[in-house]
C-alpha cells in the first residue's frame, strides 16, 4: 500500500485566529496566531514561542487537541478504507463462485463506514490581541507574551507595562486575596502569605525596570556593555544614561523621588538577600534612620504603589530618549 495523503482543513475561531502550542516540553504555551498572518507572514523555517522564545519549524506547533483530531481523522480513514476493501474482496469472491456447484460463497456487506473529515476547530477566542510593532503579525494570548511568533521581536515597552499593570492589580486586589486565603488557610497563613506577596512586589518592579532600562540603554549605546545589576543601583543607572544622552534621572524626577526609589530598591535588596533584616550596610546605603540594626523592614501597600508611580514616571522619560512609543 502506497503512502496516503489526507487533506486536513482548519477552521479559525470567531476572530480569525488559529491555535498553536510551543513544542518545548518545558513550556507548551498555547497561543493563537491570526490565520491569514500564519499563512502569509510566518516562515516555515522558524516560529517563536511568545512565552519562552523557543524557535522551531512551523510544522511542530500543533496543539495536543489538533494532534488528537489528526489521529481521529486517520482512524476514520483507515476504518473506511478497510471496510471498502473487504467489501470489494469478498464481493468479488462471492461473484466468482456463482454457479459453482462445489463451492459457493455468499457475502452481505455490513453497514457502510463513512470517512469523517470535518474541519478542525479552535478554542474559543481570547480577549488579549497583540499586533507586533515590528512585523505587524497579529496574535492572541492569555496572560503575557514576550516574543512575536513570526519575527521573535521582544516588545520591551509592552512587556514592561504589562508587568507593572499586573503588580498594580495584585496590590489593589490584596484585600480580596486575603479573604480567599483566610477561608482556605485561616487568618495566620493568610496574613503571612499576603505580606510576602506585597514584599515581593518590590522585587517584581525592580526586575521589570532593570530589563526595561537595559533595553533602552542598548538602543542608545549598542556597543557599551553594562553589568547585570547596574540599573538596580539608582545612582549608577542615572549616571550611565547621563553620560550617554546628557539626561540623568533628575531630568524627570525630583530629588525626593530619586531618594525614595533608592531607599525602596535597598529595601527590596534586604528582603531578597537578608530576609528583610536591617543591617549596617542598609542604613549606610539608604540613609534611612527610621530603623535600627536587627529590626525587620516593613513594606505596606502604599510603599509598593509609591514605587510603581516613581518607576512609571521615570520610564516615561526614558522611553523618549530610547525612541520607544507607549502603546
Amino acid at each position: 500500500m502506497s503512502d496516503i495523503s489526507i487533506p486536513v482543513e482548519f477552521k479559525s475561531d470567531e476572530k480569525g485566529y488559529y491555535d498553536r502550542q510551543c513544542p518545548n516540553e518545558k513550556c507548551e504555551f498555547v497561543f493563537k496566531v491570526y490565520m491569514e498572518d500564519w499563512k502569509e507572514k510566518v516562515l516555515d523555517e522558524q516560529v517563536f514561542c511568545p512565552m519562552c522564545g523557543h524557535a522551531a519549524p512551523s510544522d511542530q506547533w500543533y496543539t495536543h487537541e489538533q494532534i488528537d483530531a489528526f489521529q481521529e481523522i486517520a482512524a476514520s480513514y483507515a476504518q473506511s478504507y478497510i471496510s471498502n476493501e473487504f467489501d470489494k474482496m469478498f464481493g468479488k469472491m462471492a461473484r466468482s463462485t456463482r454457479g459453482n456447484k462445489f463451492v459457493q460463497i455468499t457475502y452481505k456487506p455490513g453497514k457502510k463506514i463513512s470517512f469523517v473529515n470535518n474541519p478542525i476547530g479552535q478554542r474559543p477566542e481570547w480577549e488579549l490581541e497583540i499586533t507586533c510593532e515590528k512585523c505587524q503579525t497579529r496574535y492572541s494570548v492569555i496572560g503575557s507574551a514576550y516574543f512575536c511568533p513570526c519575527c521573535g521581536h521582544n516588545a520591551v515597552e509592552r512587556v514592561f507595562n504589562e508587568s507593572l499593570d499586573t503588580v498594580q492589580k495584585m496590590i489593589e486586589s490584596i484585600e480580596d486575596i486575603y479573604s480567599t486565603f483566610e477561608r482556605s488557610y485561616g487568618k495566620d497563613k493568610a496574613e503571612s502569605m499576603c505580606r510576602s506577596m506585597i514584599e515581593g512586589t518590590l522585587g517584581d518592579i525592580v526586575s521589570a525596570y532593570q530589563k526595561y532600562a537595559e533595553e533602552i540603554f542598548r538602543q542608545v549605546m549598542p556597543d557599551k556593555k553594562v553589568r547585570v545589576n547596574d540599573f538596580q543601583i539608582i545612582e549608577k543607572g542615572s549616571n550611565l544614561f547621563k553620560e550617554a544622552t546628557g539626561k540623568g534621572y533628575d531630568s524627570w524626577l525630583s530629588q525626593n523621588e530619586i531618594d525614595d526609589i533608592h531607599m525602596l530598591f535597598q529595601q527590596r535588596h534586604l528582603i531578597e538577600h537578608n530576609n528583610g533584616l536591617i543591617d549596617e550596610r542598609y542604613i549606610q546605603n539608604s540613609g534611612d534612620v527610621s530603623y535600627r540594626i536587627g529590626q525587620r523592614v516593613i513594606i505596606k501597600n502604599p510603599d509598593a504603589m509609591r514605587l510603581l508611580k516613581h518607576i512609571r514616571k521615570l520610564s516615561d522619560g526614558l522611553s523618549k530618549i530610547g525612541g520607544i512609543q507607549n502603546e
